[in-house]
């Protein structure tokens, strides 16, 4: 049987009693019993907690010192008592004419966590409640980011126009990278085709579900619900994607944030004659994705790419909602 006794120095003070009852109490688990016991001043004195578990059968007994250092109170009155000279370490002794197993955890005061917790108490005293003054109103945070952000597409992009420039921002707000508006691409007439498709509600088509959840769009499907499993010559995404666009009536527009498979799929999809208005693609990545993204650069589908191996499913979505907002603001 096992059993855990949290050792503490004791006091006359009922509120340290109450303290480190919590403290014992927290310590409860599957597979041994806790009980909380006093070296001096307060009662159950650890001695005759001791003997009383060895005569109840208990052979494995944990010593919790809750001491903070490595002080006479530990190695002189407790574990030296017991013939216990090192820490952390089972030693069989002899209690009442019994052998058992007891063990002694290290005080308190070398924990990093307790050190944490010192300090975050220290750093409380000086902070007097106040703390620096951060903007907190949505509406502002985003339109500061924004402002910032496009400041940084025009001095990166000059090449870029209004409407382009609105959306490289975007990256670069979700990014928090300005490198990022060096490597946005969008084919010529992409903005005008993906405005319209957005005003007659099409229909989005993601790759993985990251995408789909972060879409402010309700018209949409993502290709992971579509391919319950890989065929072989298909990723799942890839798969998946090709039954959600020819499954579903209507124009679509895809968008890929994760999957060069997906993205390859997608113009396959395009040059057989399905409808898919415009493609998003910022798949990351050194295999494949950089390659698959230049063919639909050169492609001539509109489409919105995030070139290199730079890209990730937030960027995608950035691109797409985005678009949203420039198709309802001038509906």
């Amino acid at each position: 049987m096992r059993a855990v006794i949290v050792v503490t120095h004791g006091s006359r003070r009922q509120e340290f009693l109450d303290d480190l009852e919590t403290l014992a109490k927290s310590l409860k688990g599957d597979g041994y019993d806790v009980v909380l016991a006093h070296n001096e001043y307060s009662f159950p004195d650890w001695r005759e907690v001791l003997k009383d578990l060895v005569r109840r059968g208990y052979d494995e007994i944990v010593f919790a010192l809750a001491f903070l250092g490595r002080g006479n109170h530990v190695f002189r009155d407790i574990a030296g008592s017991l013939g216990v000279s090192e820490l952390e370490k089972w030693k069989e002794i002899e209690v009442e004419g019994r052998r058992v197993k007891v063990y002694f955890t290290r005080p308190l005061a070398n924990s990093p966590l307790v050190r944490t917790a010192l300090k975050l108490r220290v750093l409380r005293a000086f902070a007097n409640g106040e703390g620096k003054k951060y903007v907190t109103d949505p509406e502002e945070i985003e339109e500061r980011s924004m402002g910032i952000a496009t400041e940084l597409v025009k001095r990166e992009r000059p090449d870029l126009d209004e409407v382009n420039t609105r959306i490289a921002a975007r990256l670069v707000y979700t990014s928090g990278n300005p490198e990022i508006a060096k490597h946005y691409f969008s084919s010529e007439d992409a903005v005008d085709v993906a405005l319209e498709a957005i005003r007659g509600n099409v229909l989005a088509v993601t790759d993985v579900k990251m995408v789909e959840a972060g879409l402010r769009w309700d018209n949409k499907a993502c290709a992971l619900d579509y391919a319950i499993a890989k065929i072989e010559g298909y990723t799942r995404t890839a798969l998946g994607l090709r039954l959600a666009v020819t499954d579903n009536e209507g124009t679509k527009a895809v968008v890929v944030g994760n999957a060069p498979t997906a993205l390859a799929e997608a113009m396959k999809l395009v040059f057989e004659g399905e409808d898919i208005a415009f493609i998003v693609a910022t798949p990351p990545g050194f295999t494949n994705a950089e390659e698959v993204k230049e063919e639909l650069v050169n492609s001539g589908i509109p489409s919105f790419v995030v070139r290199g191996s730079y890209g990730g499913s937030n960027l995608a979505v950035a691109i797409f909602n985005e678009l949203v907002r420039m198709g309802w603001e001038n509906a």
